[in-house]
């Protein structure tokens, strides 16, 4: 497993910052690009700064396209969205980089307020709230529809980066929860098996397993996701690429984010589940609460998380390396 750092923008990788990473132990990173932005040569020169660093390039994605309302609800234009999606994976490739992150969101209430968790402000989402907003879209798109378009956009995705040896990786819903007209598919354990079923378990199709997300998300009896299951399941075929490592207070339908050792989950159990499936991509923090009124610096509660990973990282090794 590598320890790394996600959301990352071209601007900003400054000296003084990958620095920074480089004593927090960061290993990998990710970046987001605009598409505009997303030609080959600029991926060139992204990854031989990142790389003169010191740093691996675990995945460029696209910051404004890696998903897109055309393609997710089969609107006019969703050809010319894949086309540029394929284009982009044919440019990874030539570039050397061989991962990418899509996803299938099509918008609406992503938080209804903030709140505190240890002193930091975080994210607070309430389903009965966002129920309350209308309709955003022209009309409502049901599950059928939207796993229609899924499998279009699969079939015209896939064979493309399987010739270019790119590996692409399907974060979940967030919320994973239908509202606002639209059905938010990827909601499940059952959703990504099926996801998975659609592109023949290819090795170049994946998930980009978000934690927290999947904390979020109902379960079958309403009390959660079985997590661990779940990385096993897809973890043992390589499905898994890079893991979102956060925590959330519970899961839905009211859930608030959480730092990593103060949420619901076991994460020392998540991490020991990598490790048994010998997964070997990249660990990330995700949506680091926000510190205030404290001396330690915006980066303290990042640093922190940072630590945490490398810590849990280690002790799963030292017991598996045990067993």
């Amino acid at each position: 497993m590598k320890l790394g750092v996600s959301h990352q923008r071209p601007e900003m990788l400054t000296p003084g910052y990958l620095n920074y990473l480089k004593q927090m132990g960061v290993e990998s990173l990710e970046i987001r690009l605009p598409a505009r932005d997303s030609g080959y040569e600029n991926l060139v020169r992204i990854k031989q700064k990142v790389e003169d660093a010191g740093f691996n390039v675990f995945e460029i994605m696209l910051a404004d396209k890696y998903t897109s309302r055309k393609f997710a609800l089969g609107l006019p234009g969703r050809d010319e969205e894949i086309e540029f999606f394929n284009a982009f994976i044919k440019d990874l490739s030539k570039a050397g980089i061989d991962c990418t992150t899509y996803a299938w969101d099509t918008g609406g209430i992503y938080t209804t307020g903030r709140t505190m968790t240890r002193g930091c402000q975080t994210r607070y989402f309430q389903l009965e709230e966002a129920l309350k907003s209308p309709i955003t879209l022209d009309r409502e798109y049901t599950d059928d529809e939207m796993w229609d378009n899924y499998k279009y956009f699969i079939e015209s995705v896939l064979p493309v980066a399987e010739d270019a040896g790119v590996r692409l990786q399907l974060h979940p819903n967030d919320p994973p929860v239908t509202h606002q007209g639209a059905a938010r598919i990827f909601r499940s354990n059952e959703a990504f098996s099926r996801a998975m079923e659609i592109s023949n378990h290819s090795p170049y199709s994946g998930i980009l397993f978000c934690v927290g997300t999947w904390g979020e998300m109902f379960g079958p009896d309403g009390n959660g996701e079985d997590i661990v299951g779940a990385i096993h399941k897809f973890g043992s075929k390589g499905h898994i690429y890079q893991v979102h490592f956060r925590n959330v207070s519970s899961p839905m339908p009211d859930f608030y984010e959480t730092f990593p050792d103060n949420g619901y989950l076991n994460m020392y159990k998540i991490m020991k589940a990598l490790g048994e499936v010998n997964f070997d991509g990249m660990v990330v923090p995700d949506h680091v609460p926000v510190c205030i009124d404290s001396e330690a610096g915006p980066k303290a509660a990042e640093a922190y998380i940072f630590g945490y990973i490398r810590a849990l990282m280690q002790a799963a090794e030292t017991e598996l390396n045990h067993k």
